[in-house]
């Protein structure tokens, strides 16, 4: 959780610098923000009051995050703001990328039982080859 999507960047780079240095261009990009994303100086959230508890959310008017979305469009700011939310969620205080068992079918985190028949699933999968 926290690592950036890196599609949108491909896309906002191929339409804005051709399909020749989207990759490289892309790639700067990409390693540009995720080294930004890193930076405990840089807290672009705020505190919102919401049902009566208090949350912090990405802030909308932060001057990089805006910077960004006026040159890349909100594909790529959308991106960057996802990772900022799961950073602060999973890991506030560290600010690096976490692993988190994912259901990609359903883009959403896996549960414990979809693990675990995961788990059973293959090593089932396995007996079979080796019998």
């Amino acid at each position: 959780m926290g690592e950036l999507n890196e599609k949108p960047f491909y896309g906002a780079c191929k339409s804005r610098y051709g399909h020749e240095d989207a990759e490289m261009k892309a790639a700067e990009l990409i390693s540009q923000w995720q080294e930004e994303l890193k930076k405990p100086s840089w807290h672009p959230y705020k505190r919102v009051e919401i049902g009566g508890e208090t949350k912090e959310v990405v802030n909308e008017d932060d001057p990089k995050l805006r910077d960004l979305w006026l040159n890349f469009g909100d594909e790529v700011c959308n991106a960057v703001k996802t990772a900022l939310a799961e950073l602060n969620e999973y890991n506030a205080s560290g600010r690096y990328v976490v692993p988190e068992l994912w259901n990609f079918k359903e883009d959403r985190k896996a549960t414990l039982k979809e693990v675990l028949r995961y788990i059973i699933r293959q090593c089932k999968s396995n007996k079979r080859q080796r019998t």
